[in-house]
């Protein structure tokens, strides 16, 4: 690695750690502004010590975006690149750092190869972000300002959820501790909807040392009742009860564990939604693509921002810098916009692969027109 190398890099590292501490920095404080009372409810400190109560006050603030950090972090990794390069080129052009490269033959496209590298490396950073520290940490970016030590009941309602043979299941509460169902019901349908069969449990335990072939593990129901709803049933017959059986389905704990962060399932990886989206009706099923394909674009795209903007900051006239600057922020600022337009019609007015992926063939091409424009 060449010495111009190292000296850029380290400048592009010390101005994104500066850019890094001062976007995150400035939305925590504005977030505890305007949130520090639903700190100050939910602490529980009424009865302590004034020092008592300032330090678990200030514990649970450090506690709460700690882990926030992570998701704050998904949100401004495009925006960050683009400080820090602005940065690095500003003051190499103010100190005719530039003016100097130029004069010695080196070329412009050579000053900006270890920013765009550096770049690529905080994208996997982003990476490693979304689809390893948020899906580990993902209880503790769940909860709310004010609710870092509160207690929650683990009791869930389950409604309506699908299977595979096209049967729904619903449960008045799910304890992920015991993984028990209680006041399970099942109906059972035809690939049209009708309803064949009904199944109706006092509870269900999941065992998970019983089954065989495609389904390990199962529901022990208890205290079971039986309808046959098909048409032409003898209505006199009366529904069939049992004491106990064993209802095998692909439904296991941890589909439920998933099915439960729907609510959070941008906290979630990939592989956790690839699986989430094959217990899910179709509504549901449409948003979560949605989401894996914007995921893979957002990438792309922060790239793209870079590279449009890298041709105005890396300029032979000192003299041009505030005004490249304003047309960088615009140029940049509608990419933003245009790509925050189409994010919200994937899946809505848009499929969700042609929403995730129009900004980039728009921006795509015009990247690679404005790196053209520049002169080496």
């Amino acid at each position: 690695m060449r010495l111009i190398d190292r000296y850029i890099i380290r400048r592009f590292l010390f101005n994104y750690l500066l850019a890094l501490s001062v976007l995150v920095g400035m939305y925590i404080l504005l977030d505890i502004i305007v949130n520090f009372d639903l700190f100050a409810r939910g602490a529980g400190y009424a009865h302590a010590g004034m020092f008592a109560a300032f330090a678990g006050l200030l514990g649970e603030i450090v506690s709460f975006y700690l882990y926030r950090t992570l998701v704050i972090f998904q949100m401004i990794s495009g925006v960050i690149p683009l400080l820090a390069a602005g940065f690095t080129m500003v003051r190499m052009t103010r100190h005719r750092e530039l003016t100097a490269l130029l004069a010695s033959g080196v070329s412009l496209y050579r000053v900006a190869a270890p920013i765009v590298l550096c770049a690529i490396g905080f994208n996997l950073l982003v990476v490693l972000d979304q689809e390893v520290l948020m899906p580990h940490f993902v209880n503790k970016l769940l909860r709310k300002h004010g609710q870092v030590t509160a207690i929650f009941a683990h009791n869930e309602p389950i409604y309506f959820i699908p299977e595979s043979d096209h049967s729904l299941v619903l449960a008045s509460r799910y304890n992920p501790r015991t993984k028990t169902l209680r006041n399970v019901r099942i109906i059972e349908r035809t690939a049209a909807g009708m309803p064949t069969a009904r199944i109706l449990a006092r509870k269900a335990i999941w065992k998970k040392n019983i089954g065989e072939g495609p389904f390990v593990g199962g529901w022990l129901m208890s205290d079971v009742v039986q309808f046959n709803d098909r048409r032409g049933t003898n209505p006199n017959i009366r529904p069939r009860s049992i004491p106990h059986m064993i209802y095998y389905t692909p439904m296991n704990p941890g589909q439920l564990k998933l099915i439960f962060r729907k609510k959070a399932v941008d906290y979630l990886s990939t592989a956790q939604i690839d699986k989430l989206m094959l217990y899910s009706p179709p509504a549901i099923r449409i948003e979560l693509e949605k989401i894996m394909n914007t995921r893979i674009s957002q990438l792309v795209i922060n790239m793209l921002m870079l590279l449009i903007s890298i041709p105005f900051l890396l300029t032979r006239e000192p003299g041009r810098m505030v005004s490249n600057m304003f047309f960088c922020s615009l140029l940049t600022g509608i990419c933003f916009v245009t790509t925050f337009v189409c994010f919200q019609l994937a899946g809505a007015g848009l499929s969700p692969f042609l929403g995730a992926w129009l900004p980039v063939l728009i921006f795509g091409p015009l990247a690679i027109v404005m790196l053209d424009t520049l002169k080496t």
